[in-house]
């Protein structure tokens, strides 16, 4: 009996040994992490889903990634959008049909119009798991509509770009890791979920992100293809830029806009504001911009008004409105009468096509 308690003291003392050896040797030491587990109708989901949707159609990262968005998911019934349940039907057709690209993406957080827009599924995953993103947000949902599409539901092209699905793959890894918030927000800021800064600005982007956050008594342009006009005539520049004169700068405001429309929907439009092409001495950010719109709407009322360049930024520098934050807005006041702004306004409308527009742009009616 005393010799069997030795061997067993000796073999408890070889395993330590054999730890000790380990670390020494620096052998790494491996934690045990449990598989995370929910309720029935979330482990039957991720069983179906886990299954059915994988590889290009992978929906999730992983099952713990799954369990944990599922119980994030509101309940309802299979035929109300955005539920639980929908998805989970829609996984379970996945399974029964071997059809993933049908219905896998449905299935998915992204809900792809059949289980609630995107839109949607997105703000109510960002709300449950990473609310402090939504603080300055006052509508979720209409301001997602800024946000482009990528037009696929591919994990691994969803991991950067400015774009809806990767905010919604930000925030399903959310789930797991709080950090991925960041990069769940809707304002692309130093998150994986935005364009490189040294990619030149798509006037489609600032369009769309100015359009859906500038409207009302903010607006800044009449409509979307105004915008596009005012935008091909400004410096490109990249969406990294923010105080540049350039579109790139512009849709900087407009994003920024999307949560304080007051600020910067003013910065964002067709004369930057001094925010976008800042005063400097002499120079003045909202006449650098009237003279490149109104040369590139109107190029012969142009030439006959100024003999260069120079002479239409020194006019331009003795009307009222020439300087930083002077407000810019169709709504506005001063975008009427012997303005700058009123100048720009009606730069904008000729740019878009209506030439009896140009009058005004050089200070005839209604910008006297």
């Amino acid at each position: 009996m005393r010799r069997a308690s030795i061997f067993i003291l000796g073999w408890f003392a070889a395993l330590a040994a054999l730890g000790g050896c380990q670390s020494i040797a620096g052998i790494e030491d491996r934690t045990f992490q449990p598989q995370i587990t929910g309720s029935a109708e979330c482990e039957a989901y991720c069983d179906d889903i886990m299954s059915a949707c994988s590889g290009a159609n992978a929906m999730y990262p992983s099952r713990d990634a799954c369990i944990s968005v599922c119980g994030k998911l509101p309940d309802g019934e299979a035929a109300l959008a955005n539920s639980l349940q929908c998805r989970a039907a829609q996984a379970k057709l996945a399974v029964e049909t071997g059809e993933p690209v049908t219905y896998c993406a449905a299935a998915g957080p992204y809900g792809a119009g059949t289980c609630g827009s995107t839109c949607k599924g997105y703000c109510s995953l960002l709300t449950a798991v990473c609310p402090g993103q939504l603080d300055n947000i006052k509508d979720c949902e209409a301001s997602c509509q800024a946000l482009s599409n990528a037009n696929g539901y591919d994990l691994a092209s969803l991991a950067t770009g400015d774009t809806l699905e990767c905010r919604v793959a930000a925030a399903v890894r959310a789930t797991l890791d709080p950090a991925e918030c960041a990069n769940a927000a809707i304002l692309p800021r130093d998150s994986s979920c935005q364009d490189p800064l040294t990619q030149p600005l798509n006037c489609d982007d600032y369009c769309r992100v100015t359009m859906v956050a500038c409207q009302g008594n903010v607006a800044v342009y009449d409509d979307e293809a105004e915008c596009k006009a005012v935008c091909a005539a400004l410096e490109t520049g990249t969406v990294g830029d923010t105080t540049e004169n350039t579109a790139g700068c512009r849709l900087y405001h407009a994003y920024n806009a999307v949560a304080d429309p007051a600020v910067h929907c003013n910065h964002a439009g067709p004369g930057g504001d001094g925010h976008c092409g800042q005063d400097s001495g002499a120079s003045f950010g909202n006449c650098v911009s009237y003279c490149r719109l109104a040369k590139a709407a109107c190029p012969a009322d142009f030439d006959t008004a100024f003999t260069d360049d120079a002479a239409c930024l020194t006019e331009c520098a003795s009307i009222d409105g020439h300087t930083a934050d002077s407000k810019y807005a169709i709504a506005s006041p001063t975008a009427s009468g012997a303005t700058v702004q009123c100048r720009l306004l009606h730069a904008s409308r000729a740019l878009a096509g209506d030439a009896t527009e140009c009058a005004a742009v050089f200070g005839g009616a209604p910008c006297q």
